[in-house]
């Protein structure tokens, strides 16, 4: 068994993207702007490796069916538990329970092989959303990412732009990006050059 939690307070420190002003470009055409998005600031995030005997820890602790099939995610609330491979996962949770989380699973589970770490500060998550965000994404993204193919639910880890990204599909054409917080200001200035043409409003 593995873990690690350093201390730390009880919100995040400082956001990836907290440079970066709010803009706005308008469409050329005269319409709504087709990519709105922001940072989902303080988001607690703890990666989790282990396999299936985690299961009833992690529903007890999560609310979250455990585990998601392949290229899946799974919602309870506010959290999420995002597949990143057969043994990794993603935990998205409220800013602050990361240590509650943490040491629930790490009491509860006590025979398993695992491992679980926040990744909190080192994990930047974009919400993106509007009428031509899946063009946009598609600019960068060898994903396809047609509605039929890539729906509520879906979860893939890809590269845009260069840059790795776990991208996953909301309802109502709405998509959770999370990249490497060091990655985050390359990702901004590249949704924002990408969305010029339908316009764009990013906000903080």
């Amino acid at each position: 068994m593995a873990n690690s939690f350093e201390s730390k307070p009880v919100f995040s420190g400082e956001t990836a993207l907290s440079n970066q002003s709010a803009s706005k470009s308008n469409n050329p055409s005269g319409g709504a702007v087709g990519l709105i998005f922001h940072e989902m600031q303080h988001l607690g995030k703890l990666n989790i490796r282990g396999d299936h005997s985690l299961k009833a820890a992690i529903k007890a602790a999560t609310g979250c069916h455990f585990p998601p099939l392949a290229n899946h995610f799974e919602t309870a609330g506010e959290r999420r538990i995002v597949w990143l491979g057969p043994d990794e996962y993603l935990l998205l949770c409220e800013s602050g329970k990361e240590k509650a989380l943490h040491d629930t699973l790490t009491n509860t589970i006590k025979r398993s092989h695992f491992a679980i770490t926040d990744v909190s500060d080192s994990l930047c998550a974009l919400s993106l959303s509007g009428a031509a965000v899946r063009d946009v994404l598609a600019k960068g993204c060898s994903l396809d990412l047609l509605p039929a193919k890539f729906g509520a639910g879906k979860c893939a880890q890809s590269l845009l732009a260069h840059a790795g990204i776990t991208l996953m599909a909301l309802p109502d054409d709405t998509f959770i990006l999370i990249c490497r917080t060091s990655f985050a200001p390359y990702v901004h200035d590249w949704l924002v050059d990408a969305a010029l043409e339908y316009g764009y409003q990013f906000t903080v």
